[in-house]
C-alpha cells in the first residue's frame, strides 16, 4: 500500500507536550496510547534532534502536538512559543504535525495522576502523562 494510502490505524504518531522547561511525550497507534519520555526543553535545538531521533527509532508517521490556546481558541504566549518549536522541529524532522488544542489537559493530566496515586514530586515530572492526553484527544476527534 503506498504511503499516501496509510490508514489513521497503521500509522505511528508521537504526542508531543512542549513546555520550555520540560517537553513530554507520548506515542500512539491504532487509538491506543502510552506515556513515552520527557526530553528538556532548556535547549530547544537539542530537543528537536533528541525528539527527531526519537521518531525515526519508533517509525514515526507524524507529530501531534498540543497547543495552548485559551477556552475561546485565542492564542496564549505559550502558543506561541510552542508555534516557534514547531516550526524547528518540522524543519529538521521533515514531518507533519497536526495541532490539538490542549485547553485543559493539565488539569486532566493532575486527575489521572491523582487516580493513580502519582505523589506530587512525581507528578511534577509526568509531562509524558499529558503528551499522552493529547494524544488520545486527537484519536477521539478522528
Amino acid at each position: 500500500m503506498p504511503k499516501s494510502q496509510k490508514s489513521i490505524q497503521e500509522e505511528v504518531f508521537l504526542g508531543i507536550d512542549y513546555g520550555e522547561k520540560n517537553i513530554g511525550l507520548a506515542l500512539g497507534r491504532n487509538g491506543y496510547v502510552y506515556p513515552l519520555s520527557i526530553v528538556s526543553g532548556t535547549n530547544m535545538m537539542s530537543a528537536v534532534h533528541e525528539i527527531t531521533r526519537l521518531a525515526l527509532e519508533n517509525k514515526i508517521s507524524k507529530f501531534i502536538v498540543g497547543i495552548p490556546l485559551t477556552g475561546d481558541e485565542k492564542e496564549t504566549q505559550q502558543s506561541l512559543a510552542t508555534r516557534k518549536f514547531v516550526k524547528l522541529l518540522k524543519i529538521i524532522s521533515k514531518k507533519p504535525v497536526i495541532f490539538v488544542n490542549e485547553f485543559d489537559s493539565s488539569k486532566e493530566a493532575q486527575a489521572e495522576k491523582a487516580y493513580f496515586g502519582v505523589s506530587a514530586k512525581k507528578a511534577a515530572l509526568s509531562d509524558h502523562v499529558s503528551a499522552a492526553i493529547i494524544l488520545q484527544r486527537f484519536f477521539e476527534t478522528r
